[in-house]
């Protein structure tokens, strides 16, 4: 199995073909690299086995993280679409691991477009390079989807803001060095770089998960923690529409993770399908396993195309909210529906093997992370009402 096929190539020759060559001798020799070193990896990191560290920090030397970012600032200056297709074969090599890069680069294009000068040249390179660990620090105990309702306050007093409160289900918590956290001061909700430790800054322990279990995911509480006034991103009271634009962007990416995992699992299915026999033939010549593959194939091709369709809409600088959150909601239910055929493809062997009902576990966190499912139809019918008047 190469995790950079054909079809990759093909969709990289339509969208930029001027410098698909390019873009497909950079996925390639990332693709290669995730299925000689992180796709082994996987079920260790799923069972505790292994740690996230070593492959992450390699993804860091191997230049994944660059990949979207201005020469300037020590990226690749490539298309968004080129680095989501990178995360689609991370998510296929290990979601877990995807999961963590993917928060990490949020926090990185958060800094690229509402930090200043100052900020983006101490912490732009550290973050896109790996050298600095991000965590992207918005959702709450009992707000969730919320922002507005966001609990955790930010007191200026002089010249320092001053935190209290709490975040819940953060990727990365207790193992970034630098954290962009979301408070509500005096003007409203507002954006914070924090850097770990500190005092004042605690985490909780590391959550248990239903899948997702290579990444780390805990609590960050802030007690009277003290923050520069120079670490606050952008305007204070605009925090909110910053973490919107970031969240519009880590959809396309969340999108993108989640064919990869329904990839992996269809590939698993085909060769399972085929190998294995029940009343002297091979189940995928049975016409229900084969509706199951083509449904499964179909839906791939479908999440993938949305998802680079809202890439290339972000690429030309158009609104691309809508259908990054399209590509988010079908991507998600997709992949869960497709990681379900695999296991009942399976039989008895998808419930018990970990190998593969792991896939299933890891997809069903992302139809609630980064935007319920429930939230984001919200969003994309408000949108596109607006947009037929």
């Amino acid at each position: 199995m190469a995790i950079y096929s054909a079809e990759h190539r093909r969709l990289m020759e339509m969208l930029h073909p001027d410098h698909h060559r390019e873009y497909s001798e950079v996925l390639s020799s990332l693709g290669g690299f995730m299925e000689k070193e992180i796709l082994p990896l996987s079920p260790k990191l799923d069972a505790g086995e292994a740690s996230i560290v070593e492959p992450r920090n390699a993804l860091f030397e191997q230049g994944m993280t660059l990949i979207p970012f201005p020469v300037e600032h020590g990226g690749l200056g490539l298309p968004f679409s080129v680095y989501a297709t990178a995360v689609e074969l991370l998510g296929t090599a290990d979601a877990s691991v995807a999961l963590s890069v993917e928060i990490h680069n949020a926090v990185a294009e958060g800094l690229l477009r509402f930090g200043d000068h100052r900020q983006r040249k101490k912490y732009l390179n550290a973050v896109i390079t790996g050298k600095t660990l991000a965590s992207f620090a918005l959702t709450e105990p009992a707000s969730g989807s919320d922002s507005s309702a966001m609990a955790t306050t930010a007191e200026k007093k002089g010249g320092e803001y001053v935190i209290n409160g709490s975040k819940m289900f953060i990727t990365n918590a207790g193992e970034a060095s630098l954290y962009l956290v979301f408070a509500k001061s005096k003007k409203g909700p507002s954006c914070f770089l924090l850097e770990a430790p500190r005092q004042g800054l605690k985490f909780g322990g590391d959550l248990k998960k239903l899948g997702m279990k290579g990444s780390k995911t805990a609590e960050v509480i802030f007690e009277d923690c003290r923050v520069p006034e120079e670490n606050l991103v952008g305007e204070e009271g605009q925090g909110g529409e910053y973490a919107k634009e970031i969240l519009h962007g880590a959809r396309i990416v969340v999108a993108a993770l989640n064919v990869g995992i329904a990839q992996i699992a269809y590939e698993k299915s085909v060769a399972y399908a085929k190998a294995r026999k029940a009343f002297g033939k091979p189940v995928s010549e049975f016409q229900l396993t084969r509706e199951k593959i083509a449904d499964m194939k179909t839906g791939i091709g479908a999440g993938r195309l949305l998802y680079l369709y809202a890439a290339r809409i972000k690429e030309l600088g158009g609104d691309y909210a809508s259908e990054a959150s399209q590509a988010k909601v079908f991507a998600t239910e997709m992949s869960l529906e497709a990681c379900d055929d695999a296991i009942q493809i399976h039989g008895g062997y998808g419930y018990t093997t970990d190998d593969l009902h792991r896939h299933w576990r890891d997809a069903r966190l992302l139809t609630i992370g980064e935007g319920t499912s429930e939230v984001l139809r919200m969003l994309i019918s408000r949108k596109e009402l607006a947009r037929s008047q």
